[in-house]
């Protein structure tokens, strides 16, 4: 009887042995997996992402941007003659703005 209690312990030590290589090389596979489509899709967003609000742009190019949207509504606001005009241009140029800072300061070249 032991020796078939000691066979069977040792059938069955075997198996879990092969179930654990089996679970290992599972693992490593899904850890290579991982990196690699890391590796080839996510190192672009790492990259560009700081983590700050407006970290795309130099603070250079922020105060530019900012000193030339003032100096519009300005112009605007003291050139045009009636209100709802004032508010509706004021209001379009808000809304093309980043557009135009995207337009100017693209860093990825044309």
């Amino acid at each position: 009887m032991a020796k078939v209690r000691k066979q069977r312990r040792a059938e069955r030590e075997l198996r879990m042995q092969a179930a654990r290589e089996q679970e290992a090389a599972r693992a490593a596979k899904r850890l290579r997996r991982r990196e690699l489509w890391r590796r080839v899709t996510l190192q672009k967003l790492r990259q560009r992402s700081s983590g700050r609000l407006f970290a795309r742009r130099s603070p250079g190019q922020r105060a530019f941007v900012g000193v030339l949207a003032l100096l519009i509504l300005v112009v605007i606001w003291s050139v045009v003659p009636s209100l709802a005009l004032k508010v509706a241009l004021s209001l379009l140029f808000m809304l093309a703005l980043p557009v135009l800072v995207i337009v100017a300061f693209d860093r990825r070249g044309s």
